[in-house]
């Protein structure tokens, strides 16, 4: 079967996901560049990539992986029409003299690393974010939405996922491309990794430095022309440290009965607001919950928390800083995430979770288990490189397609 939209779940098996391999976009940046790159601090490309074979070997061996610089290059050799919307859209924006030209006599595979890697001299800059796939588009139910982003430095990310939603065999195999954007106040803003699906009218969205309520909103108004009945779930998030850039960075879906979650704010007494918004018929009626599991619960779905960083609050802190509550699962009970959060991981074990080493993978020692529920296993992502850049296994992937539940 080829592949197509379908995610209705966050945990349900995987069929298809989109990544990008961190290249040398990331050793353009530097340190003058940083703070204007959304980093705290450079990273290397080689030691980046090495450490992001443990992610491709697991998802080899589960899925199909798509990468973005391969989709953007199918598109422009293959749609003729995608191409003039790119340059189209490229003349609007581009500052640097004789750009659009320059891109426009491009063979396809040359002007998408253009896309990529930029264009030296001019406003043209290196998408140094874009292996975190998953903030710049998300999926839901049959449809393929590009976010819309907080900031300018990744509005050429949102371009290149909406070429591809547009126009892509991938995407356009059940027409699932849907793009709002152009019609909501200014300021709204929807990022991937506060964007989370429960069940197949159960939806999460984070509310802070990235995403908010507007963007909520724009999210309601779509799904309400075509369901009579779901609810979405927001969670207030702190405008600082970054480490609590997006939802998925305190919360994450890891099995039927399961979540990950940053105990101080998710479940402990605090000032940051969980709502439940139940929209039946087009009304919108908002409820306050105490937490994000009570707001599950009402809208039909039972979980319960394993904490991040374990039952220490010093260690909570430490590892939500590197990324200990971003998990990435590919099946019911079958978890990515970075071993360095070592009290995290041993909470997972604690709980029942297997501990496999991805590099076990990598070399073929141990095959990934995708079938298997009653043995929940986490495959650890050894990571000192890719975890400067602020997100985790969650936020590497954009997930295409999953087997229902």
């Amino acid at each position: 079967m080829e592949a197509q939209v379908n995610l209705n779940s966050e945990i349900g098996r995987l069929r298809a996901v989109v990544l990008h391999r961190p290249g040398p976009e990331i050793e353009k940046m530097t340190p003058s560049t940083i703070h204007e790159s959304l980093y705290s601090d450079l990273l290397g490309m080689e030691s980046a990539q090495k450490e992001y074979r443990q992610l491709e070997a697991v998802l080899g061996q589960v899925c199909r992986p798509f990468y973005i610089d391969d989709l953007l290059t199918e598109v422009l050799k293959n749609v003729p029409q995608a191409r003039s919307f790119l340059m189209e859209k490229i003349g609007k924006t581009a500052r640097a003299a004789g750009l659009t030209e320059t891109l426009s006599v491009l063979p396809p595979a040359d002007l998408a690393k253009a896309m990529v890697q930029g264009v030296t001299g001019t406003d043209f800059n290196p998408l140094y974010n874009l292996y975190f796939t998953r903030d710049i588009g998300v999926c839901f139910n049959s449809h393929a939405m590009p976010t819309h982003m907080a900031t300018k430095v990744r509005s050429r990310e949102i371009l290149i996922t909406d070429l591809i939603y547009r126009y892509h065999p991938v995407f356009t195999r059940n027409n699932s491309h849907l793009n709002p954007w152009d019609r909501v106040p200014q300021g709204t803003r929807l990022e991937g990794g506060d964007f989370q699906v429960a069940a197949p009218n159960v939806f999460l969205i984070g509310q802070g430095a990235r995403s908010d309520r507007k963007g909520v909103d724009a999210f309601i108004s779509l799904k309400r022309k075509e369901s009579d009945l779901f609810y979405v779930i927001t969670q207030e998030l702190p405008l600082e440290p970054e480490s609590f850039i997006h939802l998925d960075m305190v919360f994450t879906f890891l099995s039927r009965t399961h979540c990950m979650a940053y105990k101080p704010l998710i479940l402990d007494e605090n000032h940051y607001a969980t709502r439940l918004l139940k929209v039946e018929n087009g009304v919108v009626r908002e409820s306050l919950c105490a937490n994000i599991f009570e707001a599950l619960r009402m809208a039909g779905c039972d979980y319960e928390p394993i904490y991040c960083g374990g039952g220490d609050a010093l260690y909570q802190e430490r590892e939500q800083w590197h990324s200990g509550a971003n998990f990435f699962a590919f099946a019911p009970g079958k978890i990515m995430g970075y071993g360095r959060n070592s009290y995290t991981i041993e909470a997972l074990s604690n709980a029942g979770f297997e501990v496999v080493d991805a590099w076990d993978v990598v070399s073929g020692k141990v095959a990934v288990d995708t079938e298997n529920e009653n043995r929940p296993t986490v495959y650890t992502i050894e990571s000192s490189e890719l975890v400067r850049g602020g997100g985790g296994c969650r936020c590497m992937t954009m997930p295409v397609c999953r087997e229902d539940l």
